[in-house]
């Protein structure tokens, strides 16, 4: 998706950029990785068995009330998290040439907790397994007990996480204003986190959560898939063209 606000070309652009030969596989791959991996992580939320209230032990109990589907959901969203990293490097090499900045400070803001949050879906497991094996009562005390370590919290919970969403979103409106993207996916993401506020725990805001970060990656795979090689290797809208 594009925006006409931002697509003119200047007439000093040179017309012949040189493509390496590896150009056109690695632009499609990280495209396709990003429409694939939205996808499943939109899969990923839509299979989990939400919990309606708060609590640790209403989380316990919603894992271990569909063993085989838990650990589906926490597979999906596994994979579907990994490819957070190529849907922001697709969005930083659009913004080489314009936004700069701003796409820096995205980058910077979320690339470290794109990196962790793949391997924070082994908690799902562990827990799984906690309630299985202990008393309910014993379950909720080992399970906060893993996640009130101070850099498991400071991961899981804390402003890592809600960096790397203000970071997508930075980087997301830094590659509309350089004329690759649509404002509209940008606001995806913190859309997902008011939907996590707003609406009440269970399957309609955990699903509507997963379509706002889905559905931002799907549209930044897109957006890589329909640049030119050109494009994809100047930083510069209209290249090539």
């Amino acid at each position: 998706m594009t925006s006409t606000a931002a697509t003119t070309v200047p007439a000093t652009l040179p017309r012949e950029v040189p493509v390496a030969p590896a150009t056109p596989f690695r632009r499609r791959a990280l495209g396709a990785t990003g429409v694939v991996a939205g996808l499943v992580t939109v899969a990923g939320f839509a299979a989990t068995n939400w919990e309606t209230s708060e609590g640790t032990l209403a989380y316990l109990d919603s894992l271990a009330a569909d063993p085989v589907r838990s650990q589906v959901a926490a597979l999906l969203l596994q994979y579907g998290y990994l490819g957070i990293v190529p849907v922001l490097l697709a969005l930083g090499i659009m913004t080489r040439r314009r936004s700069r900045v701003a796409g820096n400070v995205g980058l910077g803001l979320a690339l470290p907790g794109a990196l962790a949050l793949p391997g924070l879906l082994v908690s799902d497991f562990y827990d799984l397994a906690i309630r299985q094996n202990l008393p309910a009562e014993q379950a909720v005390v080992v399970s906060d007990a893993s996640h009130g370590l101070p850099l498991a919290g400071f991961l899981v919970a804390g402003p890592l996480l809600m960096a790397s969403f203000l970071g997508m979103t930075v980087l997301g409106l830094a590659a509309w204003r350089a004329g690759f993207f649509h404002w509209i996916p940008s606001l995806l993401v913190p859309l997902s986190i008011v939907a996590a506020v707003v609406l009440p725990m269970g399957t309609v805001s955990g699903v509507a959560q997963g379509l706002g970060l889905g559905l931002f990656m799907v549209a930044a795979g897109v957006a890589a898939l329909r640049m030119t090689d050109e494009e994809w290797v100047s930083g510069s809208r209209g290249a090539g063209r």
